[in-house]
């Protein structure tokens, strides 16, 4: 067995990211994943975790039950598109039919070398990162592989410097703007699909060439909203709720600008100069509220 780098009894560092102590994968596993075989029609979902990441699960499959109906499955989004680096759920690497979706929360150094050389689809959805670490602070209370914060000062100053799962929100996103050039990758912002869900789909549906009918996409977005997931068992996750994976909902608000309830004056100057510090040589703007 690996001897693991522990930044905490949950997490253990990995080429400067954090990865889950109660999951089965190790270092020398995570190594493995860069070369497992990759086809030209896969298709990834990226994020940072807590930026949308759920929401564009049932996006893809909606759009990939429209498009290709006779291999429409009756099951839960997770095994539908199942996280590359995370055993305790599916195994990602089961026989499935294509095209085949696979989420992760990956660096772009860390993902297999065939999703630049078989140049498949990746969709990376970003959001602002005031409003991850308020809903990566409610999911540490809620899932069970991870260590429940403290308190909110303590996990704000975590955030900052990267000590979370995942490693910095920072990195994360500039190494994958940074790695455009070489990767097949279509960037969709979490707020611009609160502002207008419907756009953003017609441009995935275009990413994805999959011809979909004004219909059907009215029905991609019907599926989609806030309130059809929350009560949609094949997208909220409730089965592992009963299962005692996670202690409560896993859809918590779905909006823009909820930091503002939780960062104080003093914690809202200091992560707006640690953004300036860290992102100063990145073209990238976030939207940090929206009036809903």
């Amino acid at each position: 067995m690996d001897s693991l780098d522990f930044v905490s009894p949950y997490l253990f560092k990995h080429k400067r990211r954090n990865f889950l102590v109660k999951d089965t994968l190790r270092p020398s596993d995570l190594d493995a994943l860069q070369h497992i075989e990759i086809r030209p029609t896969d298709v990834f979902l990226i994020t940072y975790p807590k930026s949308g990441t759920v929401w564009m699960q049932q996006i893809l499959v909606q759009i990939m039950d429209a498009a290709h109906p006779e291999q429409a499955e009756d099951g839960h989004n997770r095994t539908r598109v199942p996280w590359l680096e995370e055993r305790t759920a599916d195994n990602p690497l089961r026989e499935r039919p294509d095209p085949r979706i696979f989420g992760t929360h990956l660096p772009a150094d860390m993902l297999p070398l065939g999703v630049k050389a078989e140049q498949s689809k990746a969709v990376y959805v970003w959001r602002n990162p005031k409003d991850i670490l308020v809903s990566l602070y409610h999911f540490a209370h809620t899932w069970v592989l991870l260590e429940t914060p403290k308190s909110f000062e303590g996990f704000f100053q975590q955030f900052l410097d990267g000590e979370v799962y995942m490693g910095s929100w920072f990195n994360h996103v500039q190494e994958y703007f940074a790695a455009q050039n070489q990767l097949n990758i279509h960037f969709v912002q979490y707020e611009n699909m609160l502002k207008d869900l419907r756009g953003e789909v017609v441009k995935l549906c275009a990413f994805l060439e999959k011809d979909l009918t004004g219909e059907a996409i009215d029905h991609v977005v019907k599926m989609s909203s806030f309130n059809s997931m929350k009560t949609d068992p094949k997208a909220n996750y409730k089965d592992l709720i009963e299962k005692g994976r996670y202690l409560g909902e896993t859809m918590r608000k779905g909006v823009a600008g909820d930091w503002k309830n939780y960062l104080t004056v003093a914690q809202n100057e200091r992560f707006d100069q640690v953004f300036r510090d860290k992102m100063s040589n990145s073209p990238l703007t976030c939207t940090w509220e929206i009036d809903q």
